[in-house]
């Protein structure tokens, strides 16, 4: 009997500890006026909410509530992007809550700095986005710069290429573009002409190297090199 009630109070204090956890988080999604304040502190500027509409239904990931805001800045009504308000409950077997915001603003302002500078240097690359909304292809949430082919006859000049449009982004936006991955397919003319190797660049390496281009130069071709030695033990 002492065990059936050490049990039974066990299990009423794990509802009421779930119950205060439900009421302590903040579900609803956030208004216009907060997406805009957010947004001026995270780039200490004004902005300004279009239209927004819930997404949670067509939305990928395993999320409570989702909706997409459509914003500009307020001095360039021409400029457009988008920001997820994205509430979330349990992921991976863990009990977990979140009411987190994110936005494509820095990756517009380098997508279209890298589309500049590429046209000076005459880099060939193509843009690939993610999209969250499985029934949308404007919402996207992820950029990708895939740049191919990179080799050491034009190694130099993608890598100038690359770090002019970094830096043109920081002097708008003072921060890592986290949501742009830049994907360079490397092959050396030595190497087979099945072999190239992937490398990317993203907010993991910038967080751990300057963007000049000597030093993503450097980084390419440490890559290559271990690429290199991994043909060498497998070729026969």
């Amino acid at each position: 009997m002492a065990g059936k009630v050490k049990t039974s109070i066990c299990f009423a204090s794990l509802i009421c500890a779930l119950a205060l956890l439900l009421t302590s988080c903040d579900f609803r999604l956030m208004s216009k006026q907060e997406v805009e304040e957010y947004l001026e502190r995270q780039y200490g500027q004004e902005f300004i909410v279009l239209s927004s509409e819930s997404v949670t239904d067509d939305y990928y990931d395993d999320v409570w509530r989702v909706r997409v805001y459509t914003v500009s800045p307020k001095d360039g009504p021409e400029t457009q992007f988008f920001v997820f308000n994205t509430v979330e409950g349990e992921r991976f077997g863990v009990l977990g809550f979140s009411n987190r915001l994110s936005d494509t603003y820095s990756l517009d302002i380098f997508s279209k700095a890298f589309e500049t500078r590429a046209a000076e240097k005459d880099v060939e690359y193509s843009f690939n986005y993610f999209y969250p909304v499985k029934s949308s292809s404007v919402y996207y949430s992820r950029l990708y710069v895939d740049i191919k082919p990179v080799s050491s006859e034009n190694l130099e000049i993608v890598c100038t290429v690359l770090s002019q449009a970094y830096t043109d982004t920081f002097e708008i936006v003072k921060d890592i573009p986290y949501g742009v991955t830049v994907n360079l397919t490397y092959r050396e003319p030595a190497w087979p002409e099945d072999r190239s190797c992937l490398i990317k660049i993203d907010s993991l390496y910038l967080n751990r190297f300057d963007t000049n281009a000597e030093t993503i130069e450097k980084y390419i071709l440490d890559e290559a090199g271990k690429y290199q030695e991994r043909l060498e033990q497998t070729d026969p």
